[in-house]
């Protein structure tokens, strides 16, 4: 049977019981009450009745006297108050119960009339002005005999209607206590029916429905091993077995969801690159950090915000990311740049370059963006080191020809003045002489510097400490050279390389020159020696030890696209006017460190000074015939 048909056959049971005990409590209530009620309210009224009567009684005994006394005006309310006794009377004697000859009432009702009878006599005696026999008739007859006797008759029947309405009283009650009985057994009847019906209720609806209840809660939290057991084949235990089935499809469903997880996870894992999948609105979704960690952000944590709030230097890969990634998830539009330059933050480390890609792809049912990011700093970097190195060698060979050219030239130039000088030596000429010879050993100087660049080679590498080179450097120095600058130094004398001694003095010439410049006056220059472990960029051979060179200006700074071609030759910031500008500077110290097995490194801001650092190789990195273990720019490339 149907869950359906059970539940409907309690509920007419139910309601056929609730409906036949109440017309029969209804009815069986009102027969009694009614019969109990009116018997009462009989002999109530017939004890009023009675009363009346007794009240007329004496009302019309006072009204006798007053006329028998002689007082006129009492006459008529005699006759009223005796009609109305006397209709009364007959009332209550014939429509009671107990109007019958031989009752009570008969008896009363000849009294009455004796009464009637005596009280004309009286009146007729008044009447014939006979007032003694009036009063003696009232007194012996009337008062004496007849209202005693008439007054006790009533006062009896006044007694058995009390007991009358004592009884009606007690039936009343027992009435009350039949109702309440009648009423106790159907509710009994009822609590019984109440708990059957509870009970099969609870055993065909309310354990099924929990048990249907429990199992959609376990399946909830993933228990997926728990079954139903509803026995009844009805609508509810088609219900728990489909539950069941559902539930193993499920099972079955998720092993399969978690092993083809478990393979998408091993190969997001492993990606080489890094991807952000995101929604169309720019939300992170899920991301992966490549080998190269160019996002730099810990797994998870930023799930659900903007791919631009946590990512902001991405702003200068594209113009407009919102409309990529929507065209990218809507139409399917693949979005690629190569060499995009990932600017930092203001004080972040140096930028990075990475090949870029937005496309669409399927996550978790849904349309996604995916946006890929290849490393290729390291490319860059090795591109820049190419163009670098073959702008250095043009650049060299160039200044090789002109300085071998511009070296004789001056030779015989120099030559020919020096003896121009000696030969008018008192001559006013002379001064405009020695002034030419003068521009033509510096010129001289400059050649031989050009020659240095260009044959970038590491002279005669020496052993030395740095400390004591710089000092003497700067004890050299033309006063007005640092004129206003405050100078600070930090010198390990400790420290050692192996380097040729005028290669590195013609690098610290050039940063104290470059830092002079770029204070003009006033200005703070720190000075540091010491020793350090660092990994030089340009071989990536792991941590060495270096002899670190510090030089540190609070000077104009630098911006970012100065920075990068700082160490161009010929490049300058100062204008073809200033005599001090060549652009040489800077490049001769980066082709000398460079040569020696080092690198500089460069850190600056506009307005906020300028930092070189020179890593140049220890004395006990040098091999035995002098030249440094690392290998030339030439050699790397």
């Amino acid at each position: 049977m149907t869950l359906r048909r059970r539940l409907l056959l309690l509920l007419g049971a139910v309601a056929a019981f609730a409906v036949i005990a109440a017309a029969v409590t209804v009815y069986a209530v009102q027969w009694h009450i009614e019969g109990a009620v009116r018997d009462f309210e009989i002999a109530m009224g017939r004890t009023i009745q009675v009363d009346r009567l007794h009240l007329a009684l004496k009302e019309q005994m006072l009204h006798l006297r007053d006329v028998v006394e002689g007082r006129r005006d009492a006459v008529r309310p005699y006759f009223a108050s005796r009609d109305e006794f006397l209709t009364k009377l007959r009332q209550v004697a014939t429509f009671g119960p107990e109007a019958s000859e031989g009752s009570p009432w008969s008896h009363i009702l000849r009294l009455a009339r004796s009464f009637e009878a005596e009280s004309d006599r009286c009146l007729a005696l008044v009447d014939d002005q006979k007032h003694e026999g009036a009063r003696e008739l009232l007194t012996s007859r009337v008062e004496a005999e007849l209202l005693p006797e008439l007054d006790s008759r009533l006062l009896g029947a006044k007694a058995a209607l009390d007991e009358t309405r004592n009884r009606t009283t007690q039936q009343l009650g027992t009435t009350s206590s039949k109702v309440l009985g009648l009423t106790v057994t159907v509710g009994v009847f009822a609590a019984v029916l109440v708990i059957v019906g509870a009970m099969l209720i609870r055993r065909w609806l309310l354990a099924p429905v929990a048990e249907l209840r429990n199992a959609a809660r376990r399946f909830g939290e993933g228990d997926l091993s728990f079954r139903t057991s509803i026995k009844y084949e009805d609508e509810l235990g088609r219900l728990g077995i489909a539950l069941n089935e559902m539930a193993q499809s499920v099972a079955n469903a998720q092993a399969e969801a978690q092993a083809s997880e478990a393979k998408h996870r091993t190969l997001f894992a492993n990606l080489r690159d890094a991807v952000v999948i995101c929604d169309a609105d720019g939300r992170i979704v899920e991301y992966h950090d490549g080998e190269t960690r160019i996002l730099g952000v810990e797994a998870g944590e930023h799930k659900g915000r903007n791919v631009l709030e946590v990512w902001p230097e991405w702003r200068s890969a594209a113009a407009d990311w919102m409309t990529i990634i929507r065209t990218a998830v809507a139409d399917g539009k693949r979005y690629r740049a190569v060499d995009v330059e990932l600017k930092p933050e203001a004080g972040g480390d140096t930028a990075s370059y990475v090949d870029l890609q937005v496309y669409r792809i399927e996550y978790s049912g849904a349309r996604h963006a995916a946006i890929v990011l290849r490393d290729v700093t390291e490319r860059q970097r090795l591109q820049n080191r190419l163009r670098r190195a073959e702008t250095m060698e043009a650049v060299g060979t160039m200044a090789g020809g002109l300085t071998h050219d511009l070296n004789n030239l001056l030779t015989s130039v120099v030559g020919t003045l020096s003896s121009l000088a000696s030969e008018f030596a008192a001559s006013p000429k002379a001064e405009h002489i020695r002034s030419a010879l003068r521009a033509c050993r510096t010129a001289v100087g400059l050649a031989k510097r050009l020659l240095s660049f260009a044959d970038s080679t590491e002279g005669t590498p020496q052993a030395f400490g740095l400390a004591d080179t710089i000092e003497t450097i700067i004890d050299s120095l033309d006063p007005s050279f640092l004129d206003g600058i405050e100078v600070e130094k930090q010198l390990d004398h400790s420290v050692q390389t192996k380097m040729d001694p005028d290669q590195f003095t013609q690098v610290a010439m050039n940063l104290l020159r470059n830092a002079r410049d770029a204070m003009q006056k006033d200005g703070r220059l720190q000075i540091s020696v010491s020793s350090t472990t660092a990994e030089n960029p340009d071989i990536r051979a792991g941590r060495q030890p270096y002899a670190l060179l510090v030089v540190q200006d609070s000077g104009s700074g630098m911006t970012p696209d100065v920075q990068k071609r700082a160490f161009d030759p010929f490049f300058t910031t100062k204008s073809r006017a200033d005599r001090r500008g060549r652009g040489l500077g800077l490049a001769i110290v980066y082709s000398a460190v460079n040569n020696t097995g080092g690198f500089v490194q460069v850190e600056s801001q506009p307005d906020k000074g300028t930092t070189f650092r020179v890593y140049l190789p220890t004395a006990e990195r040098v091999t035995e015939n002098g030249v440094s273990g690392s290998p030339s720019i030439q050699a790397q490339e």
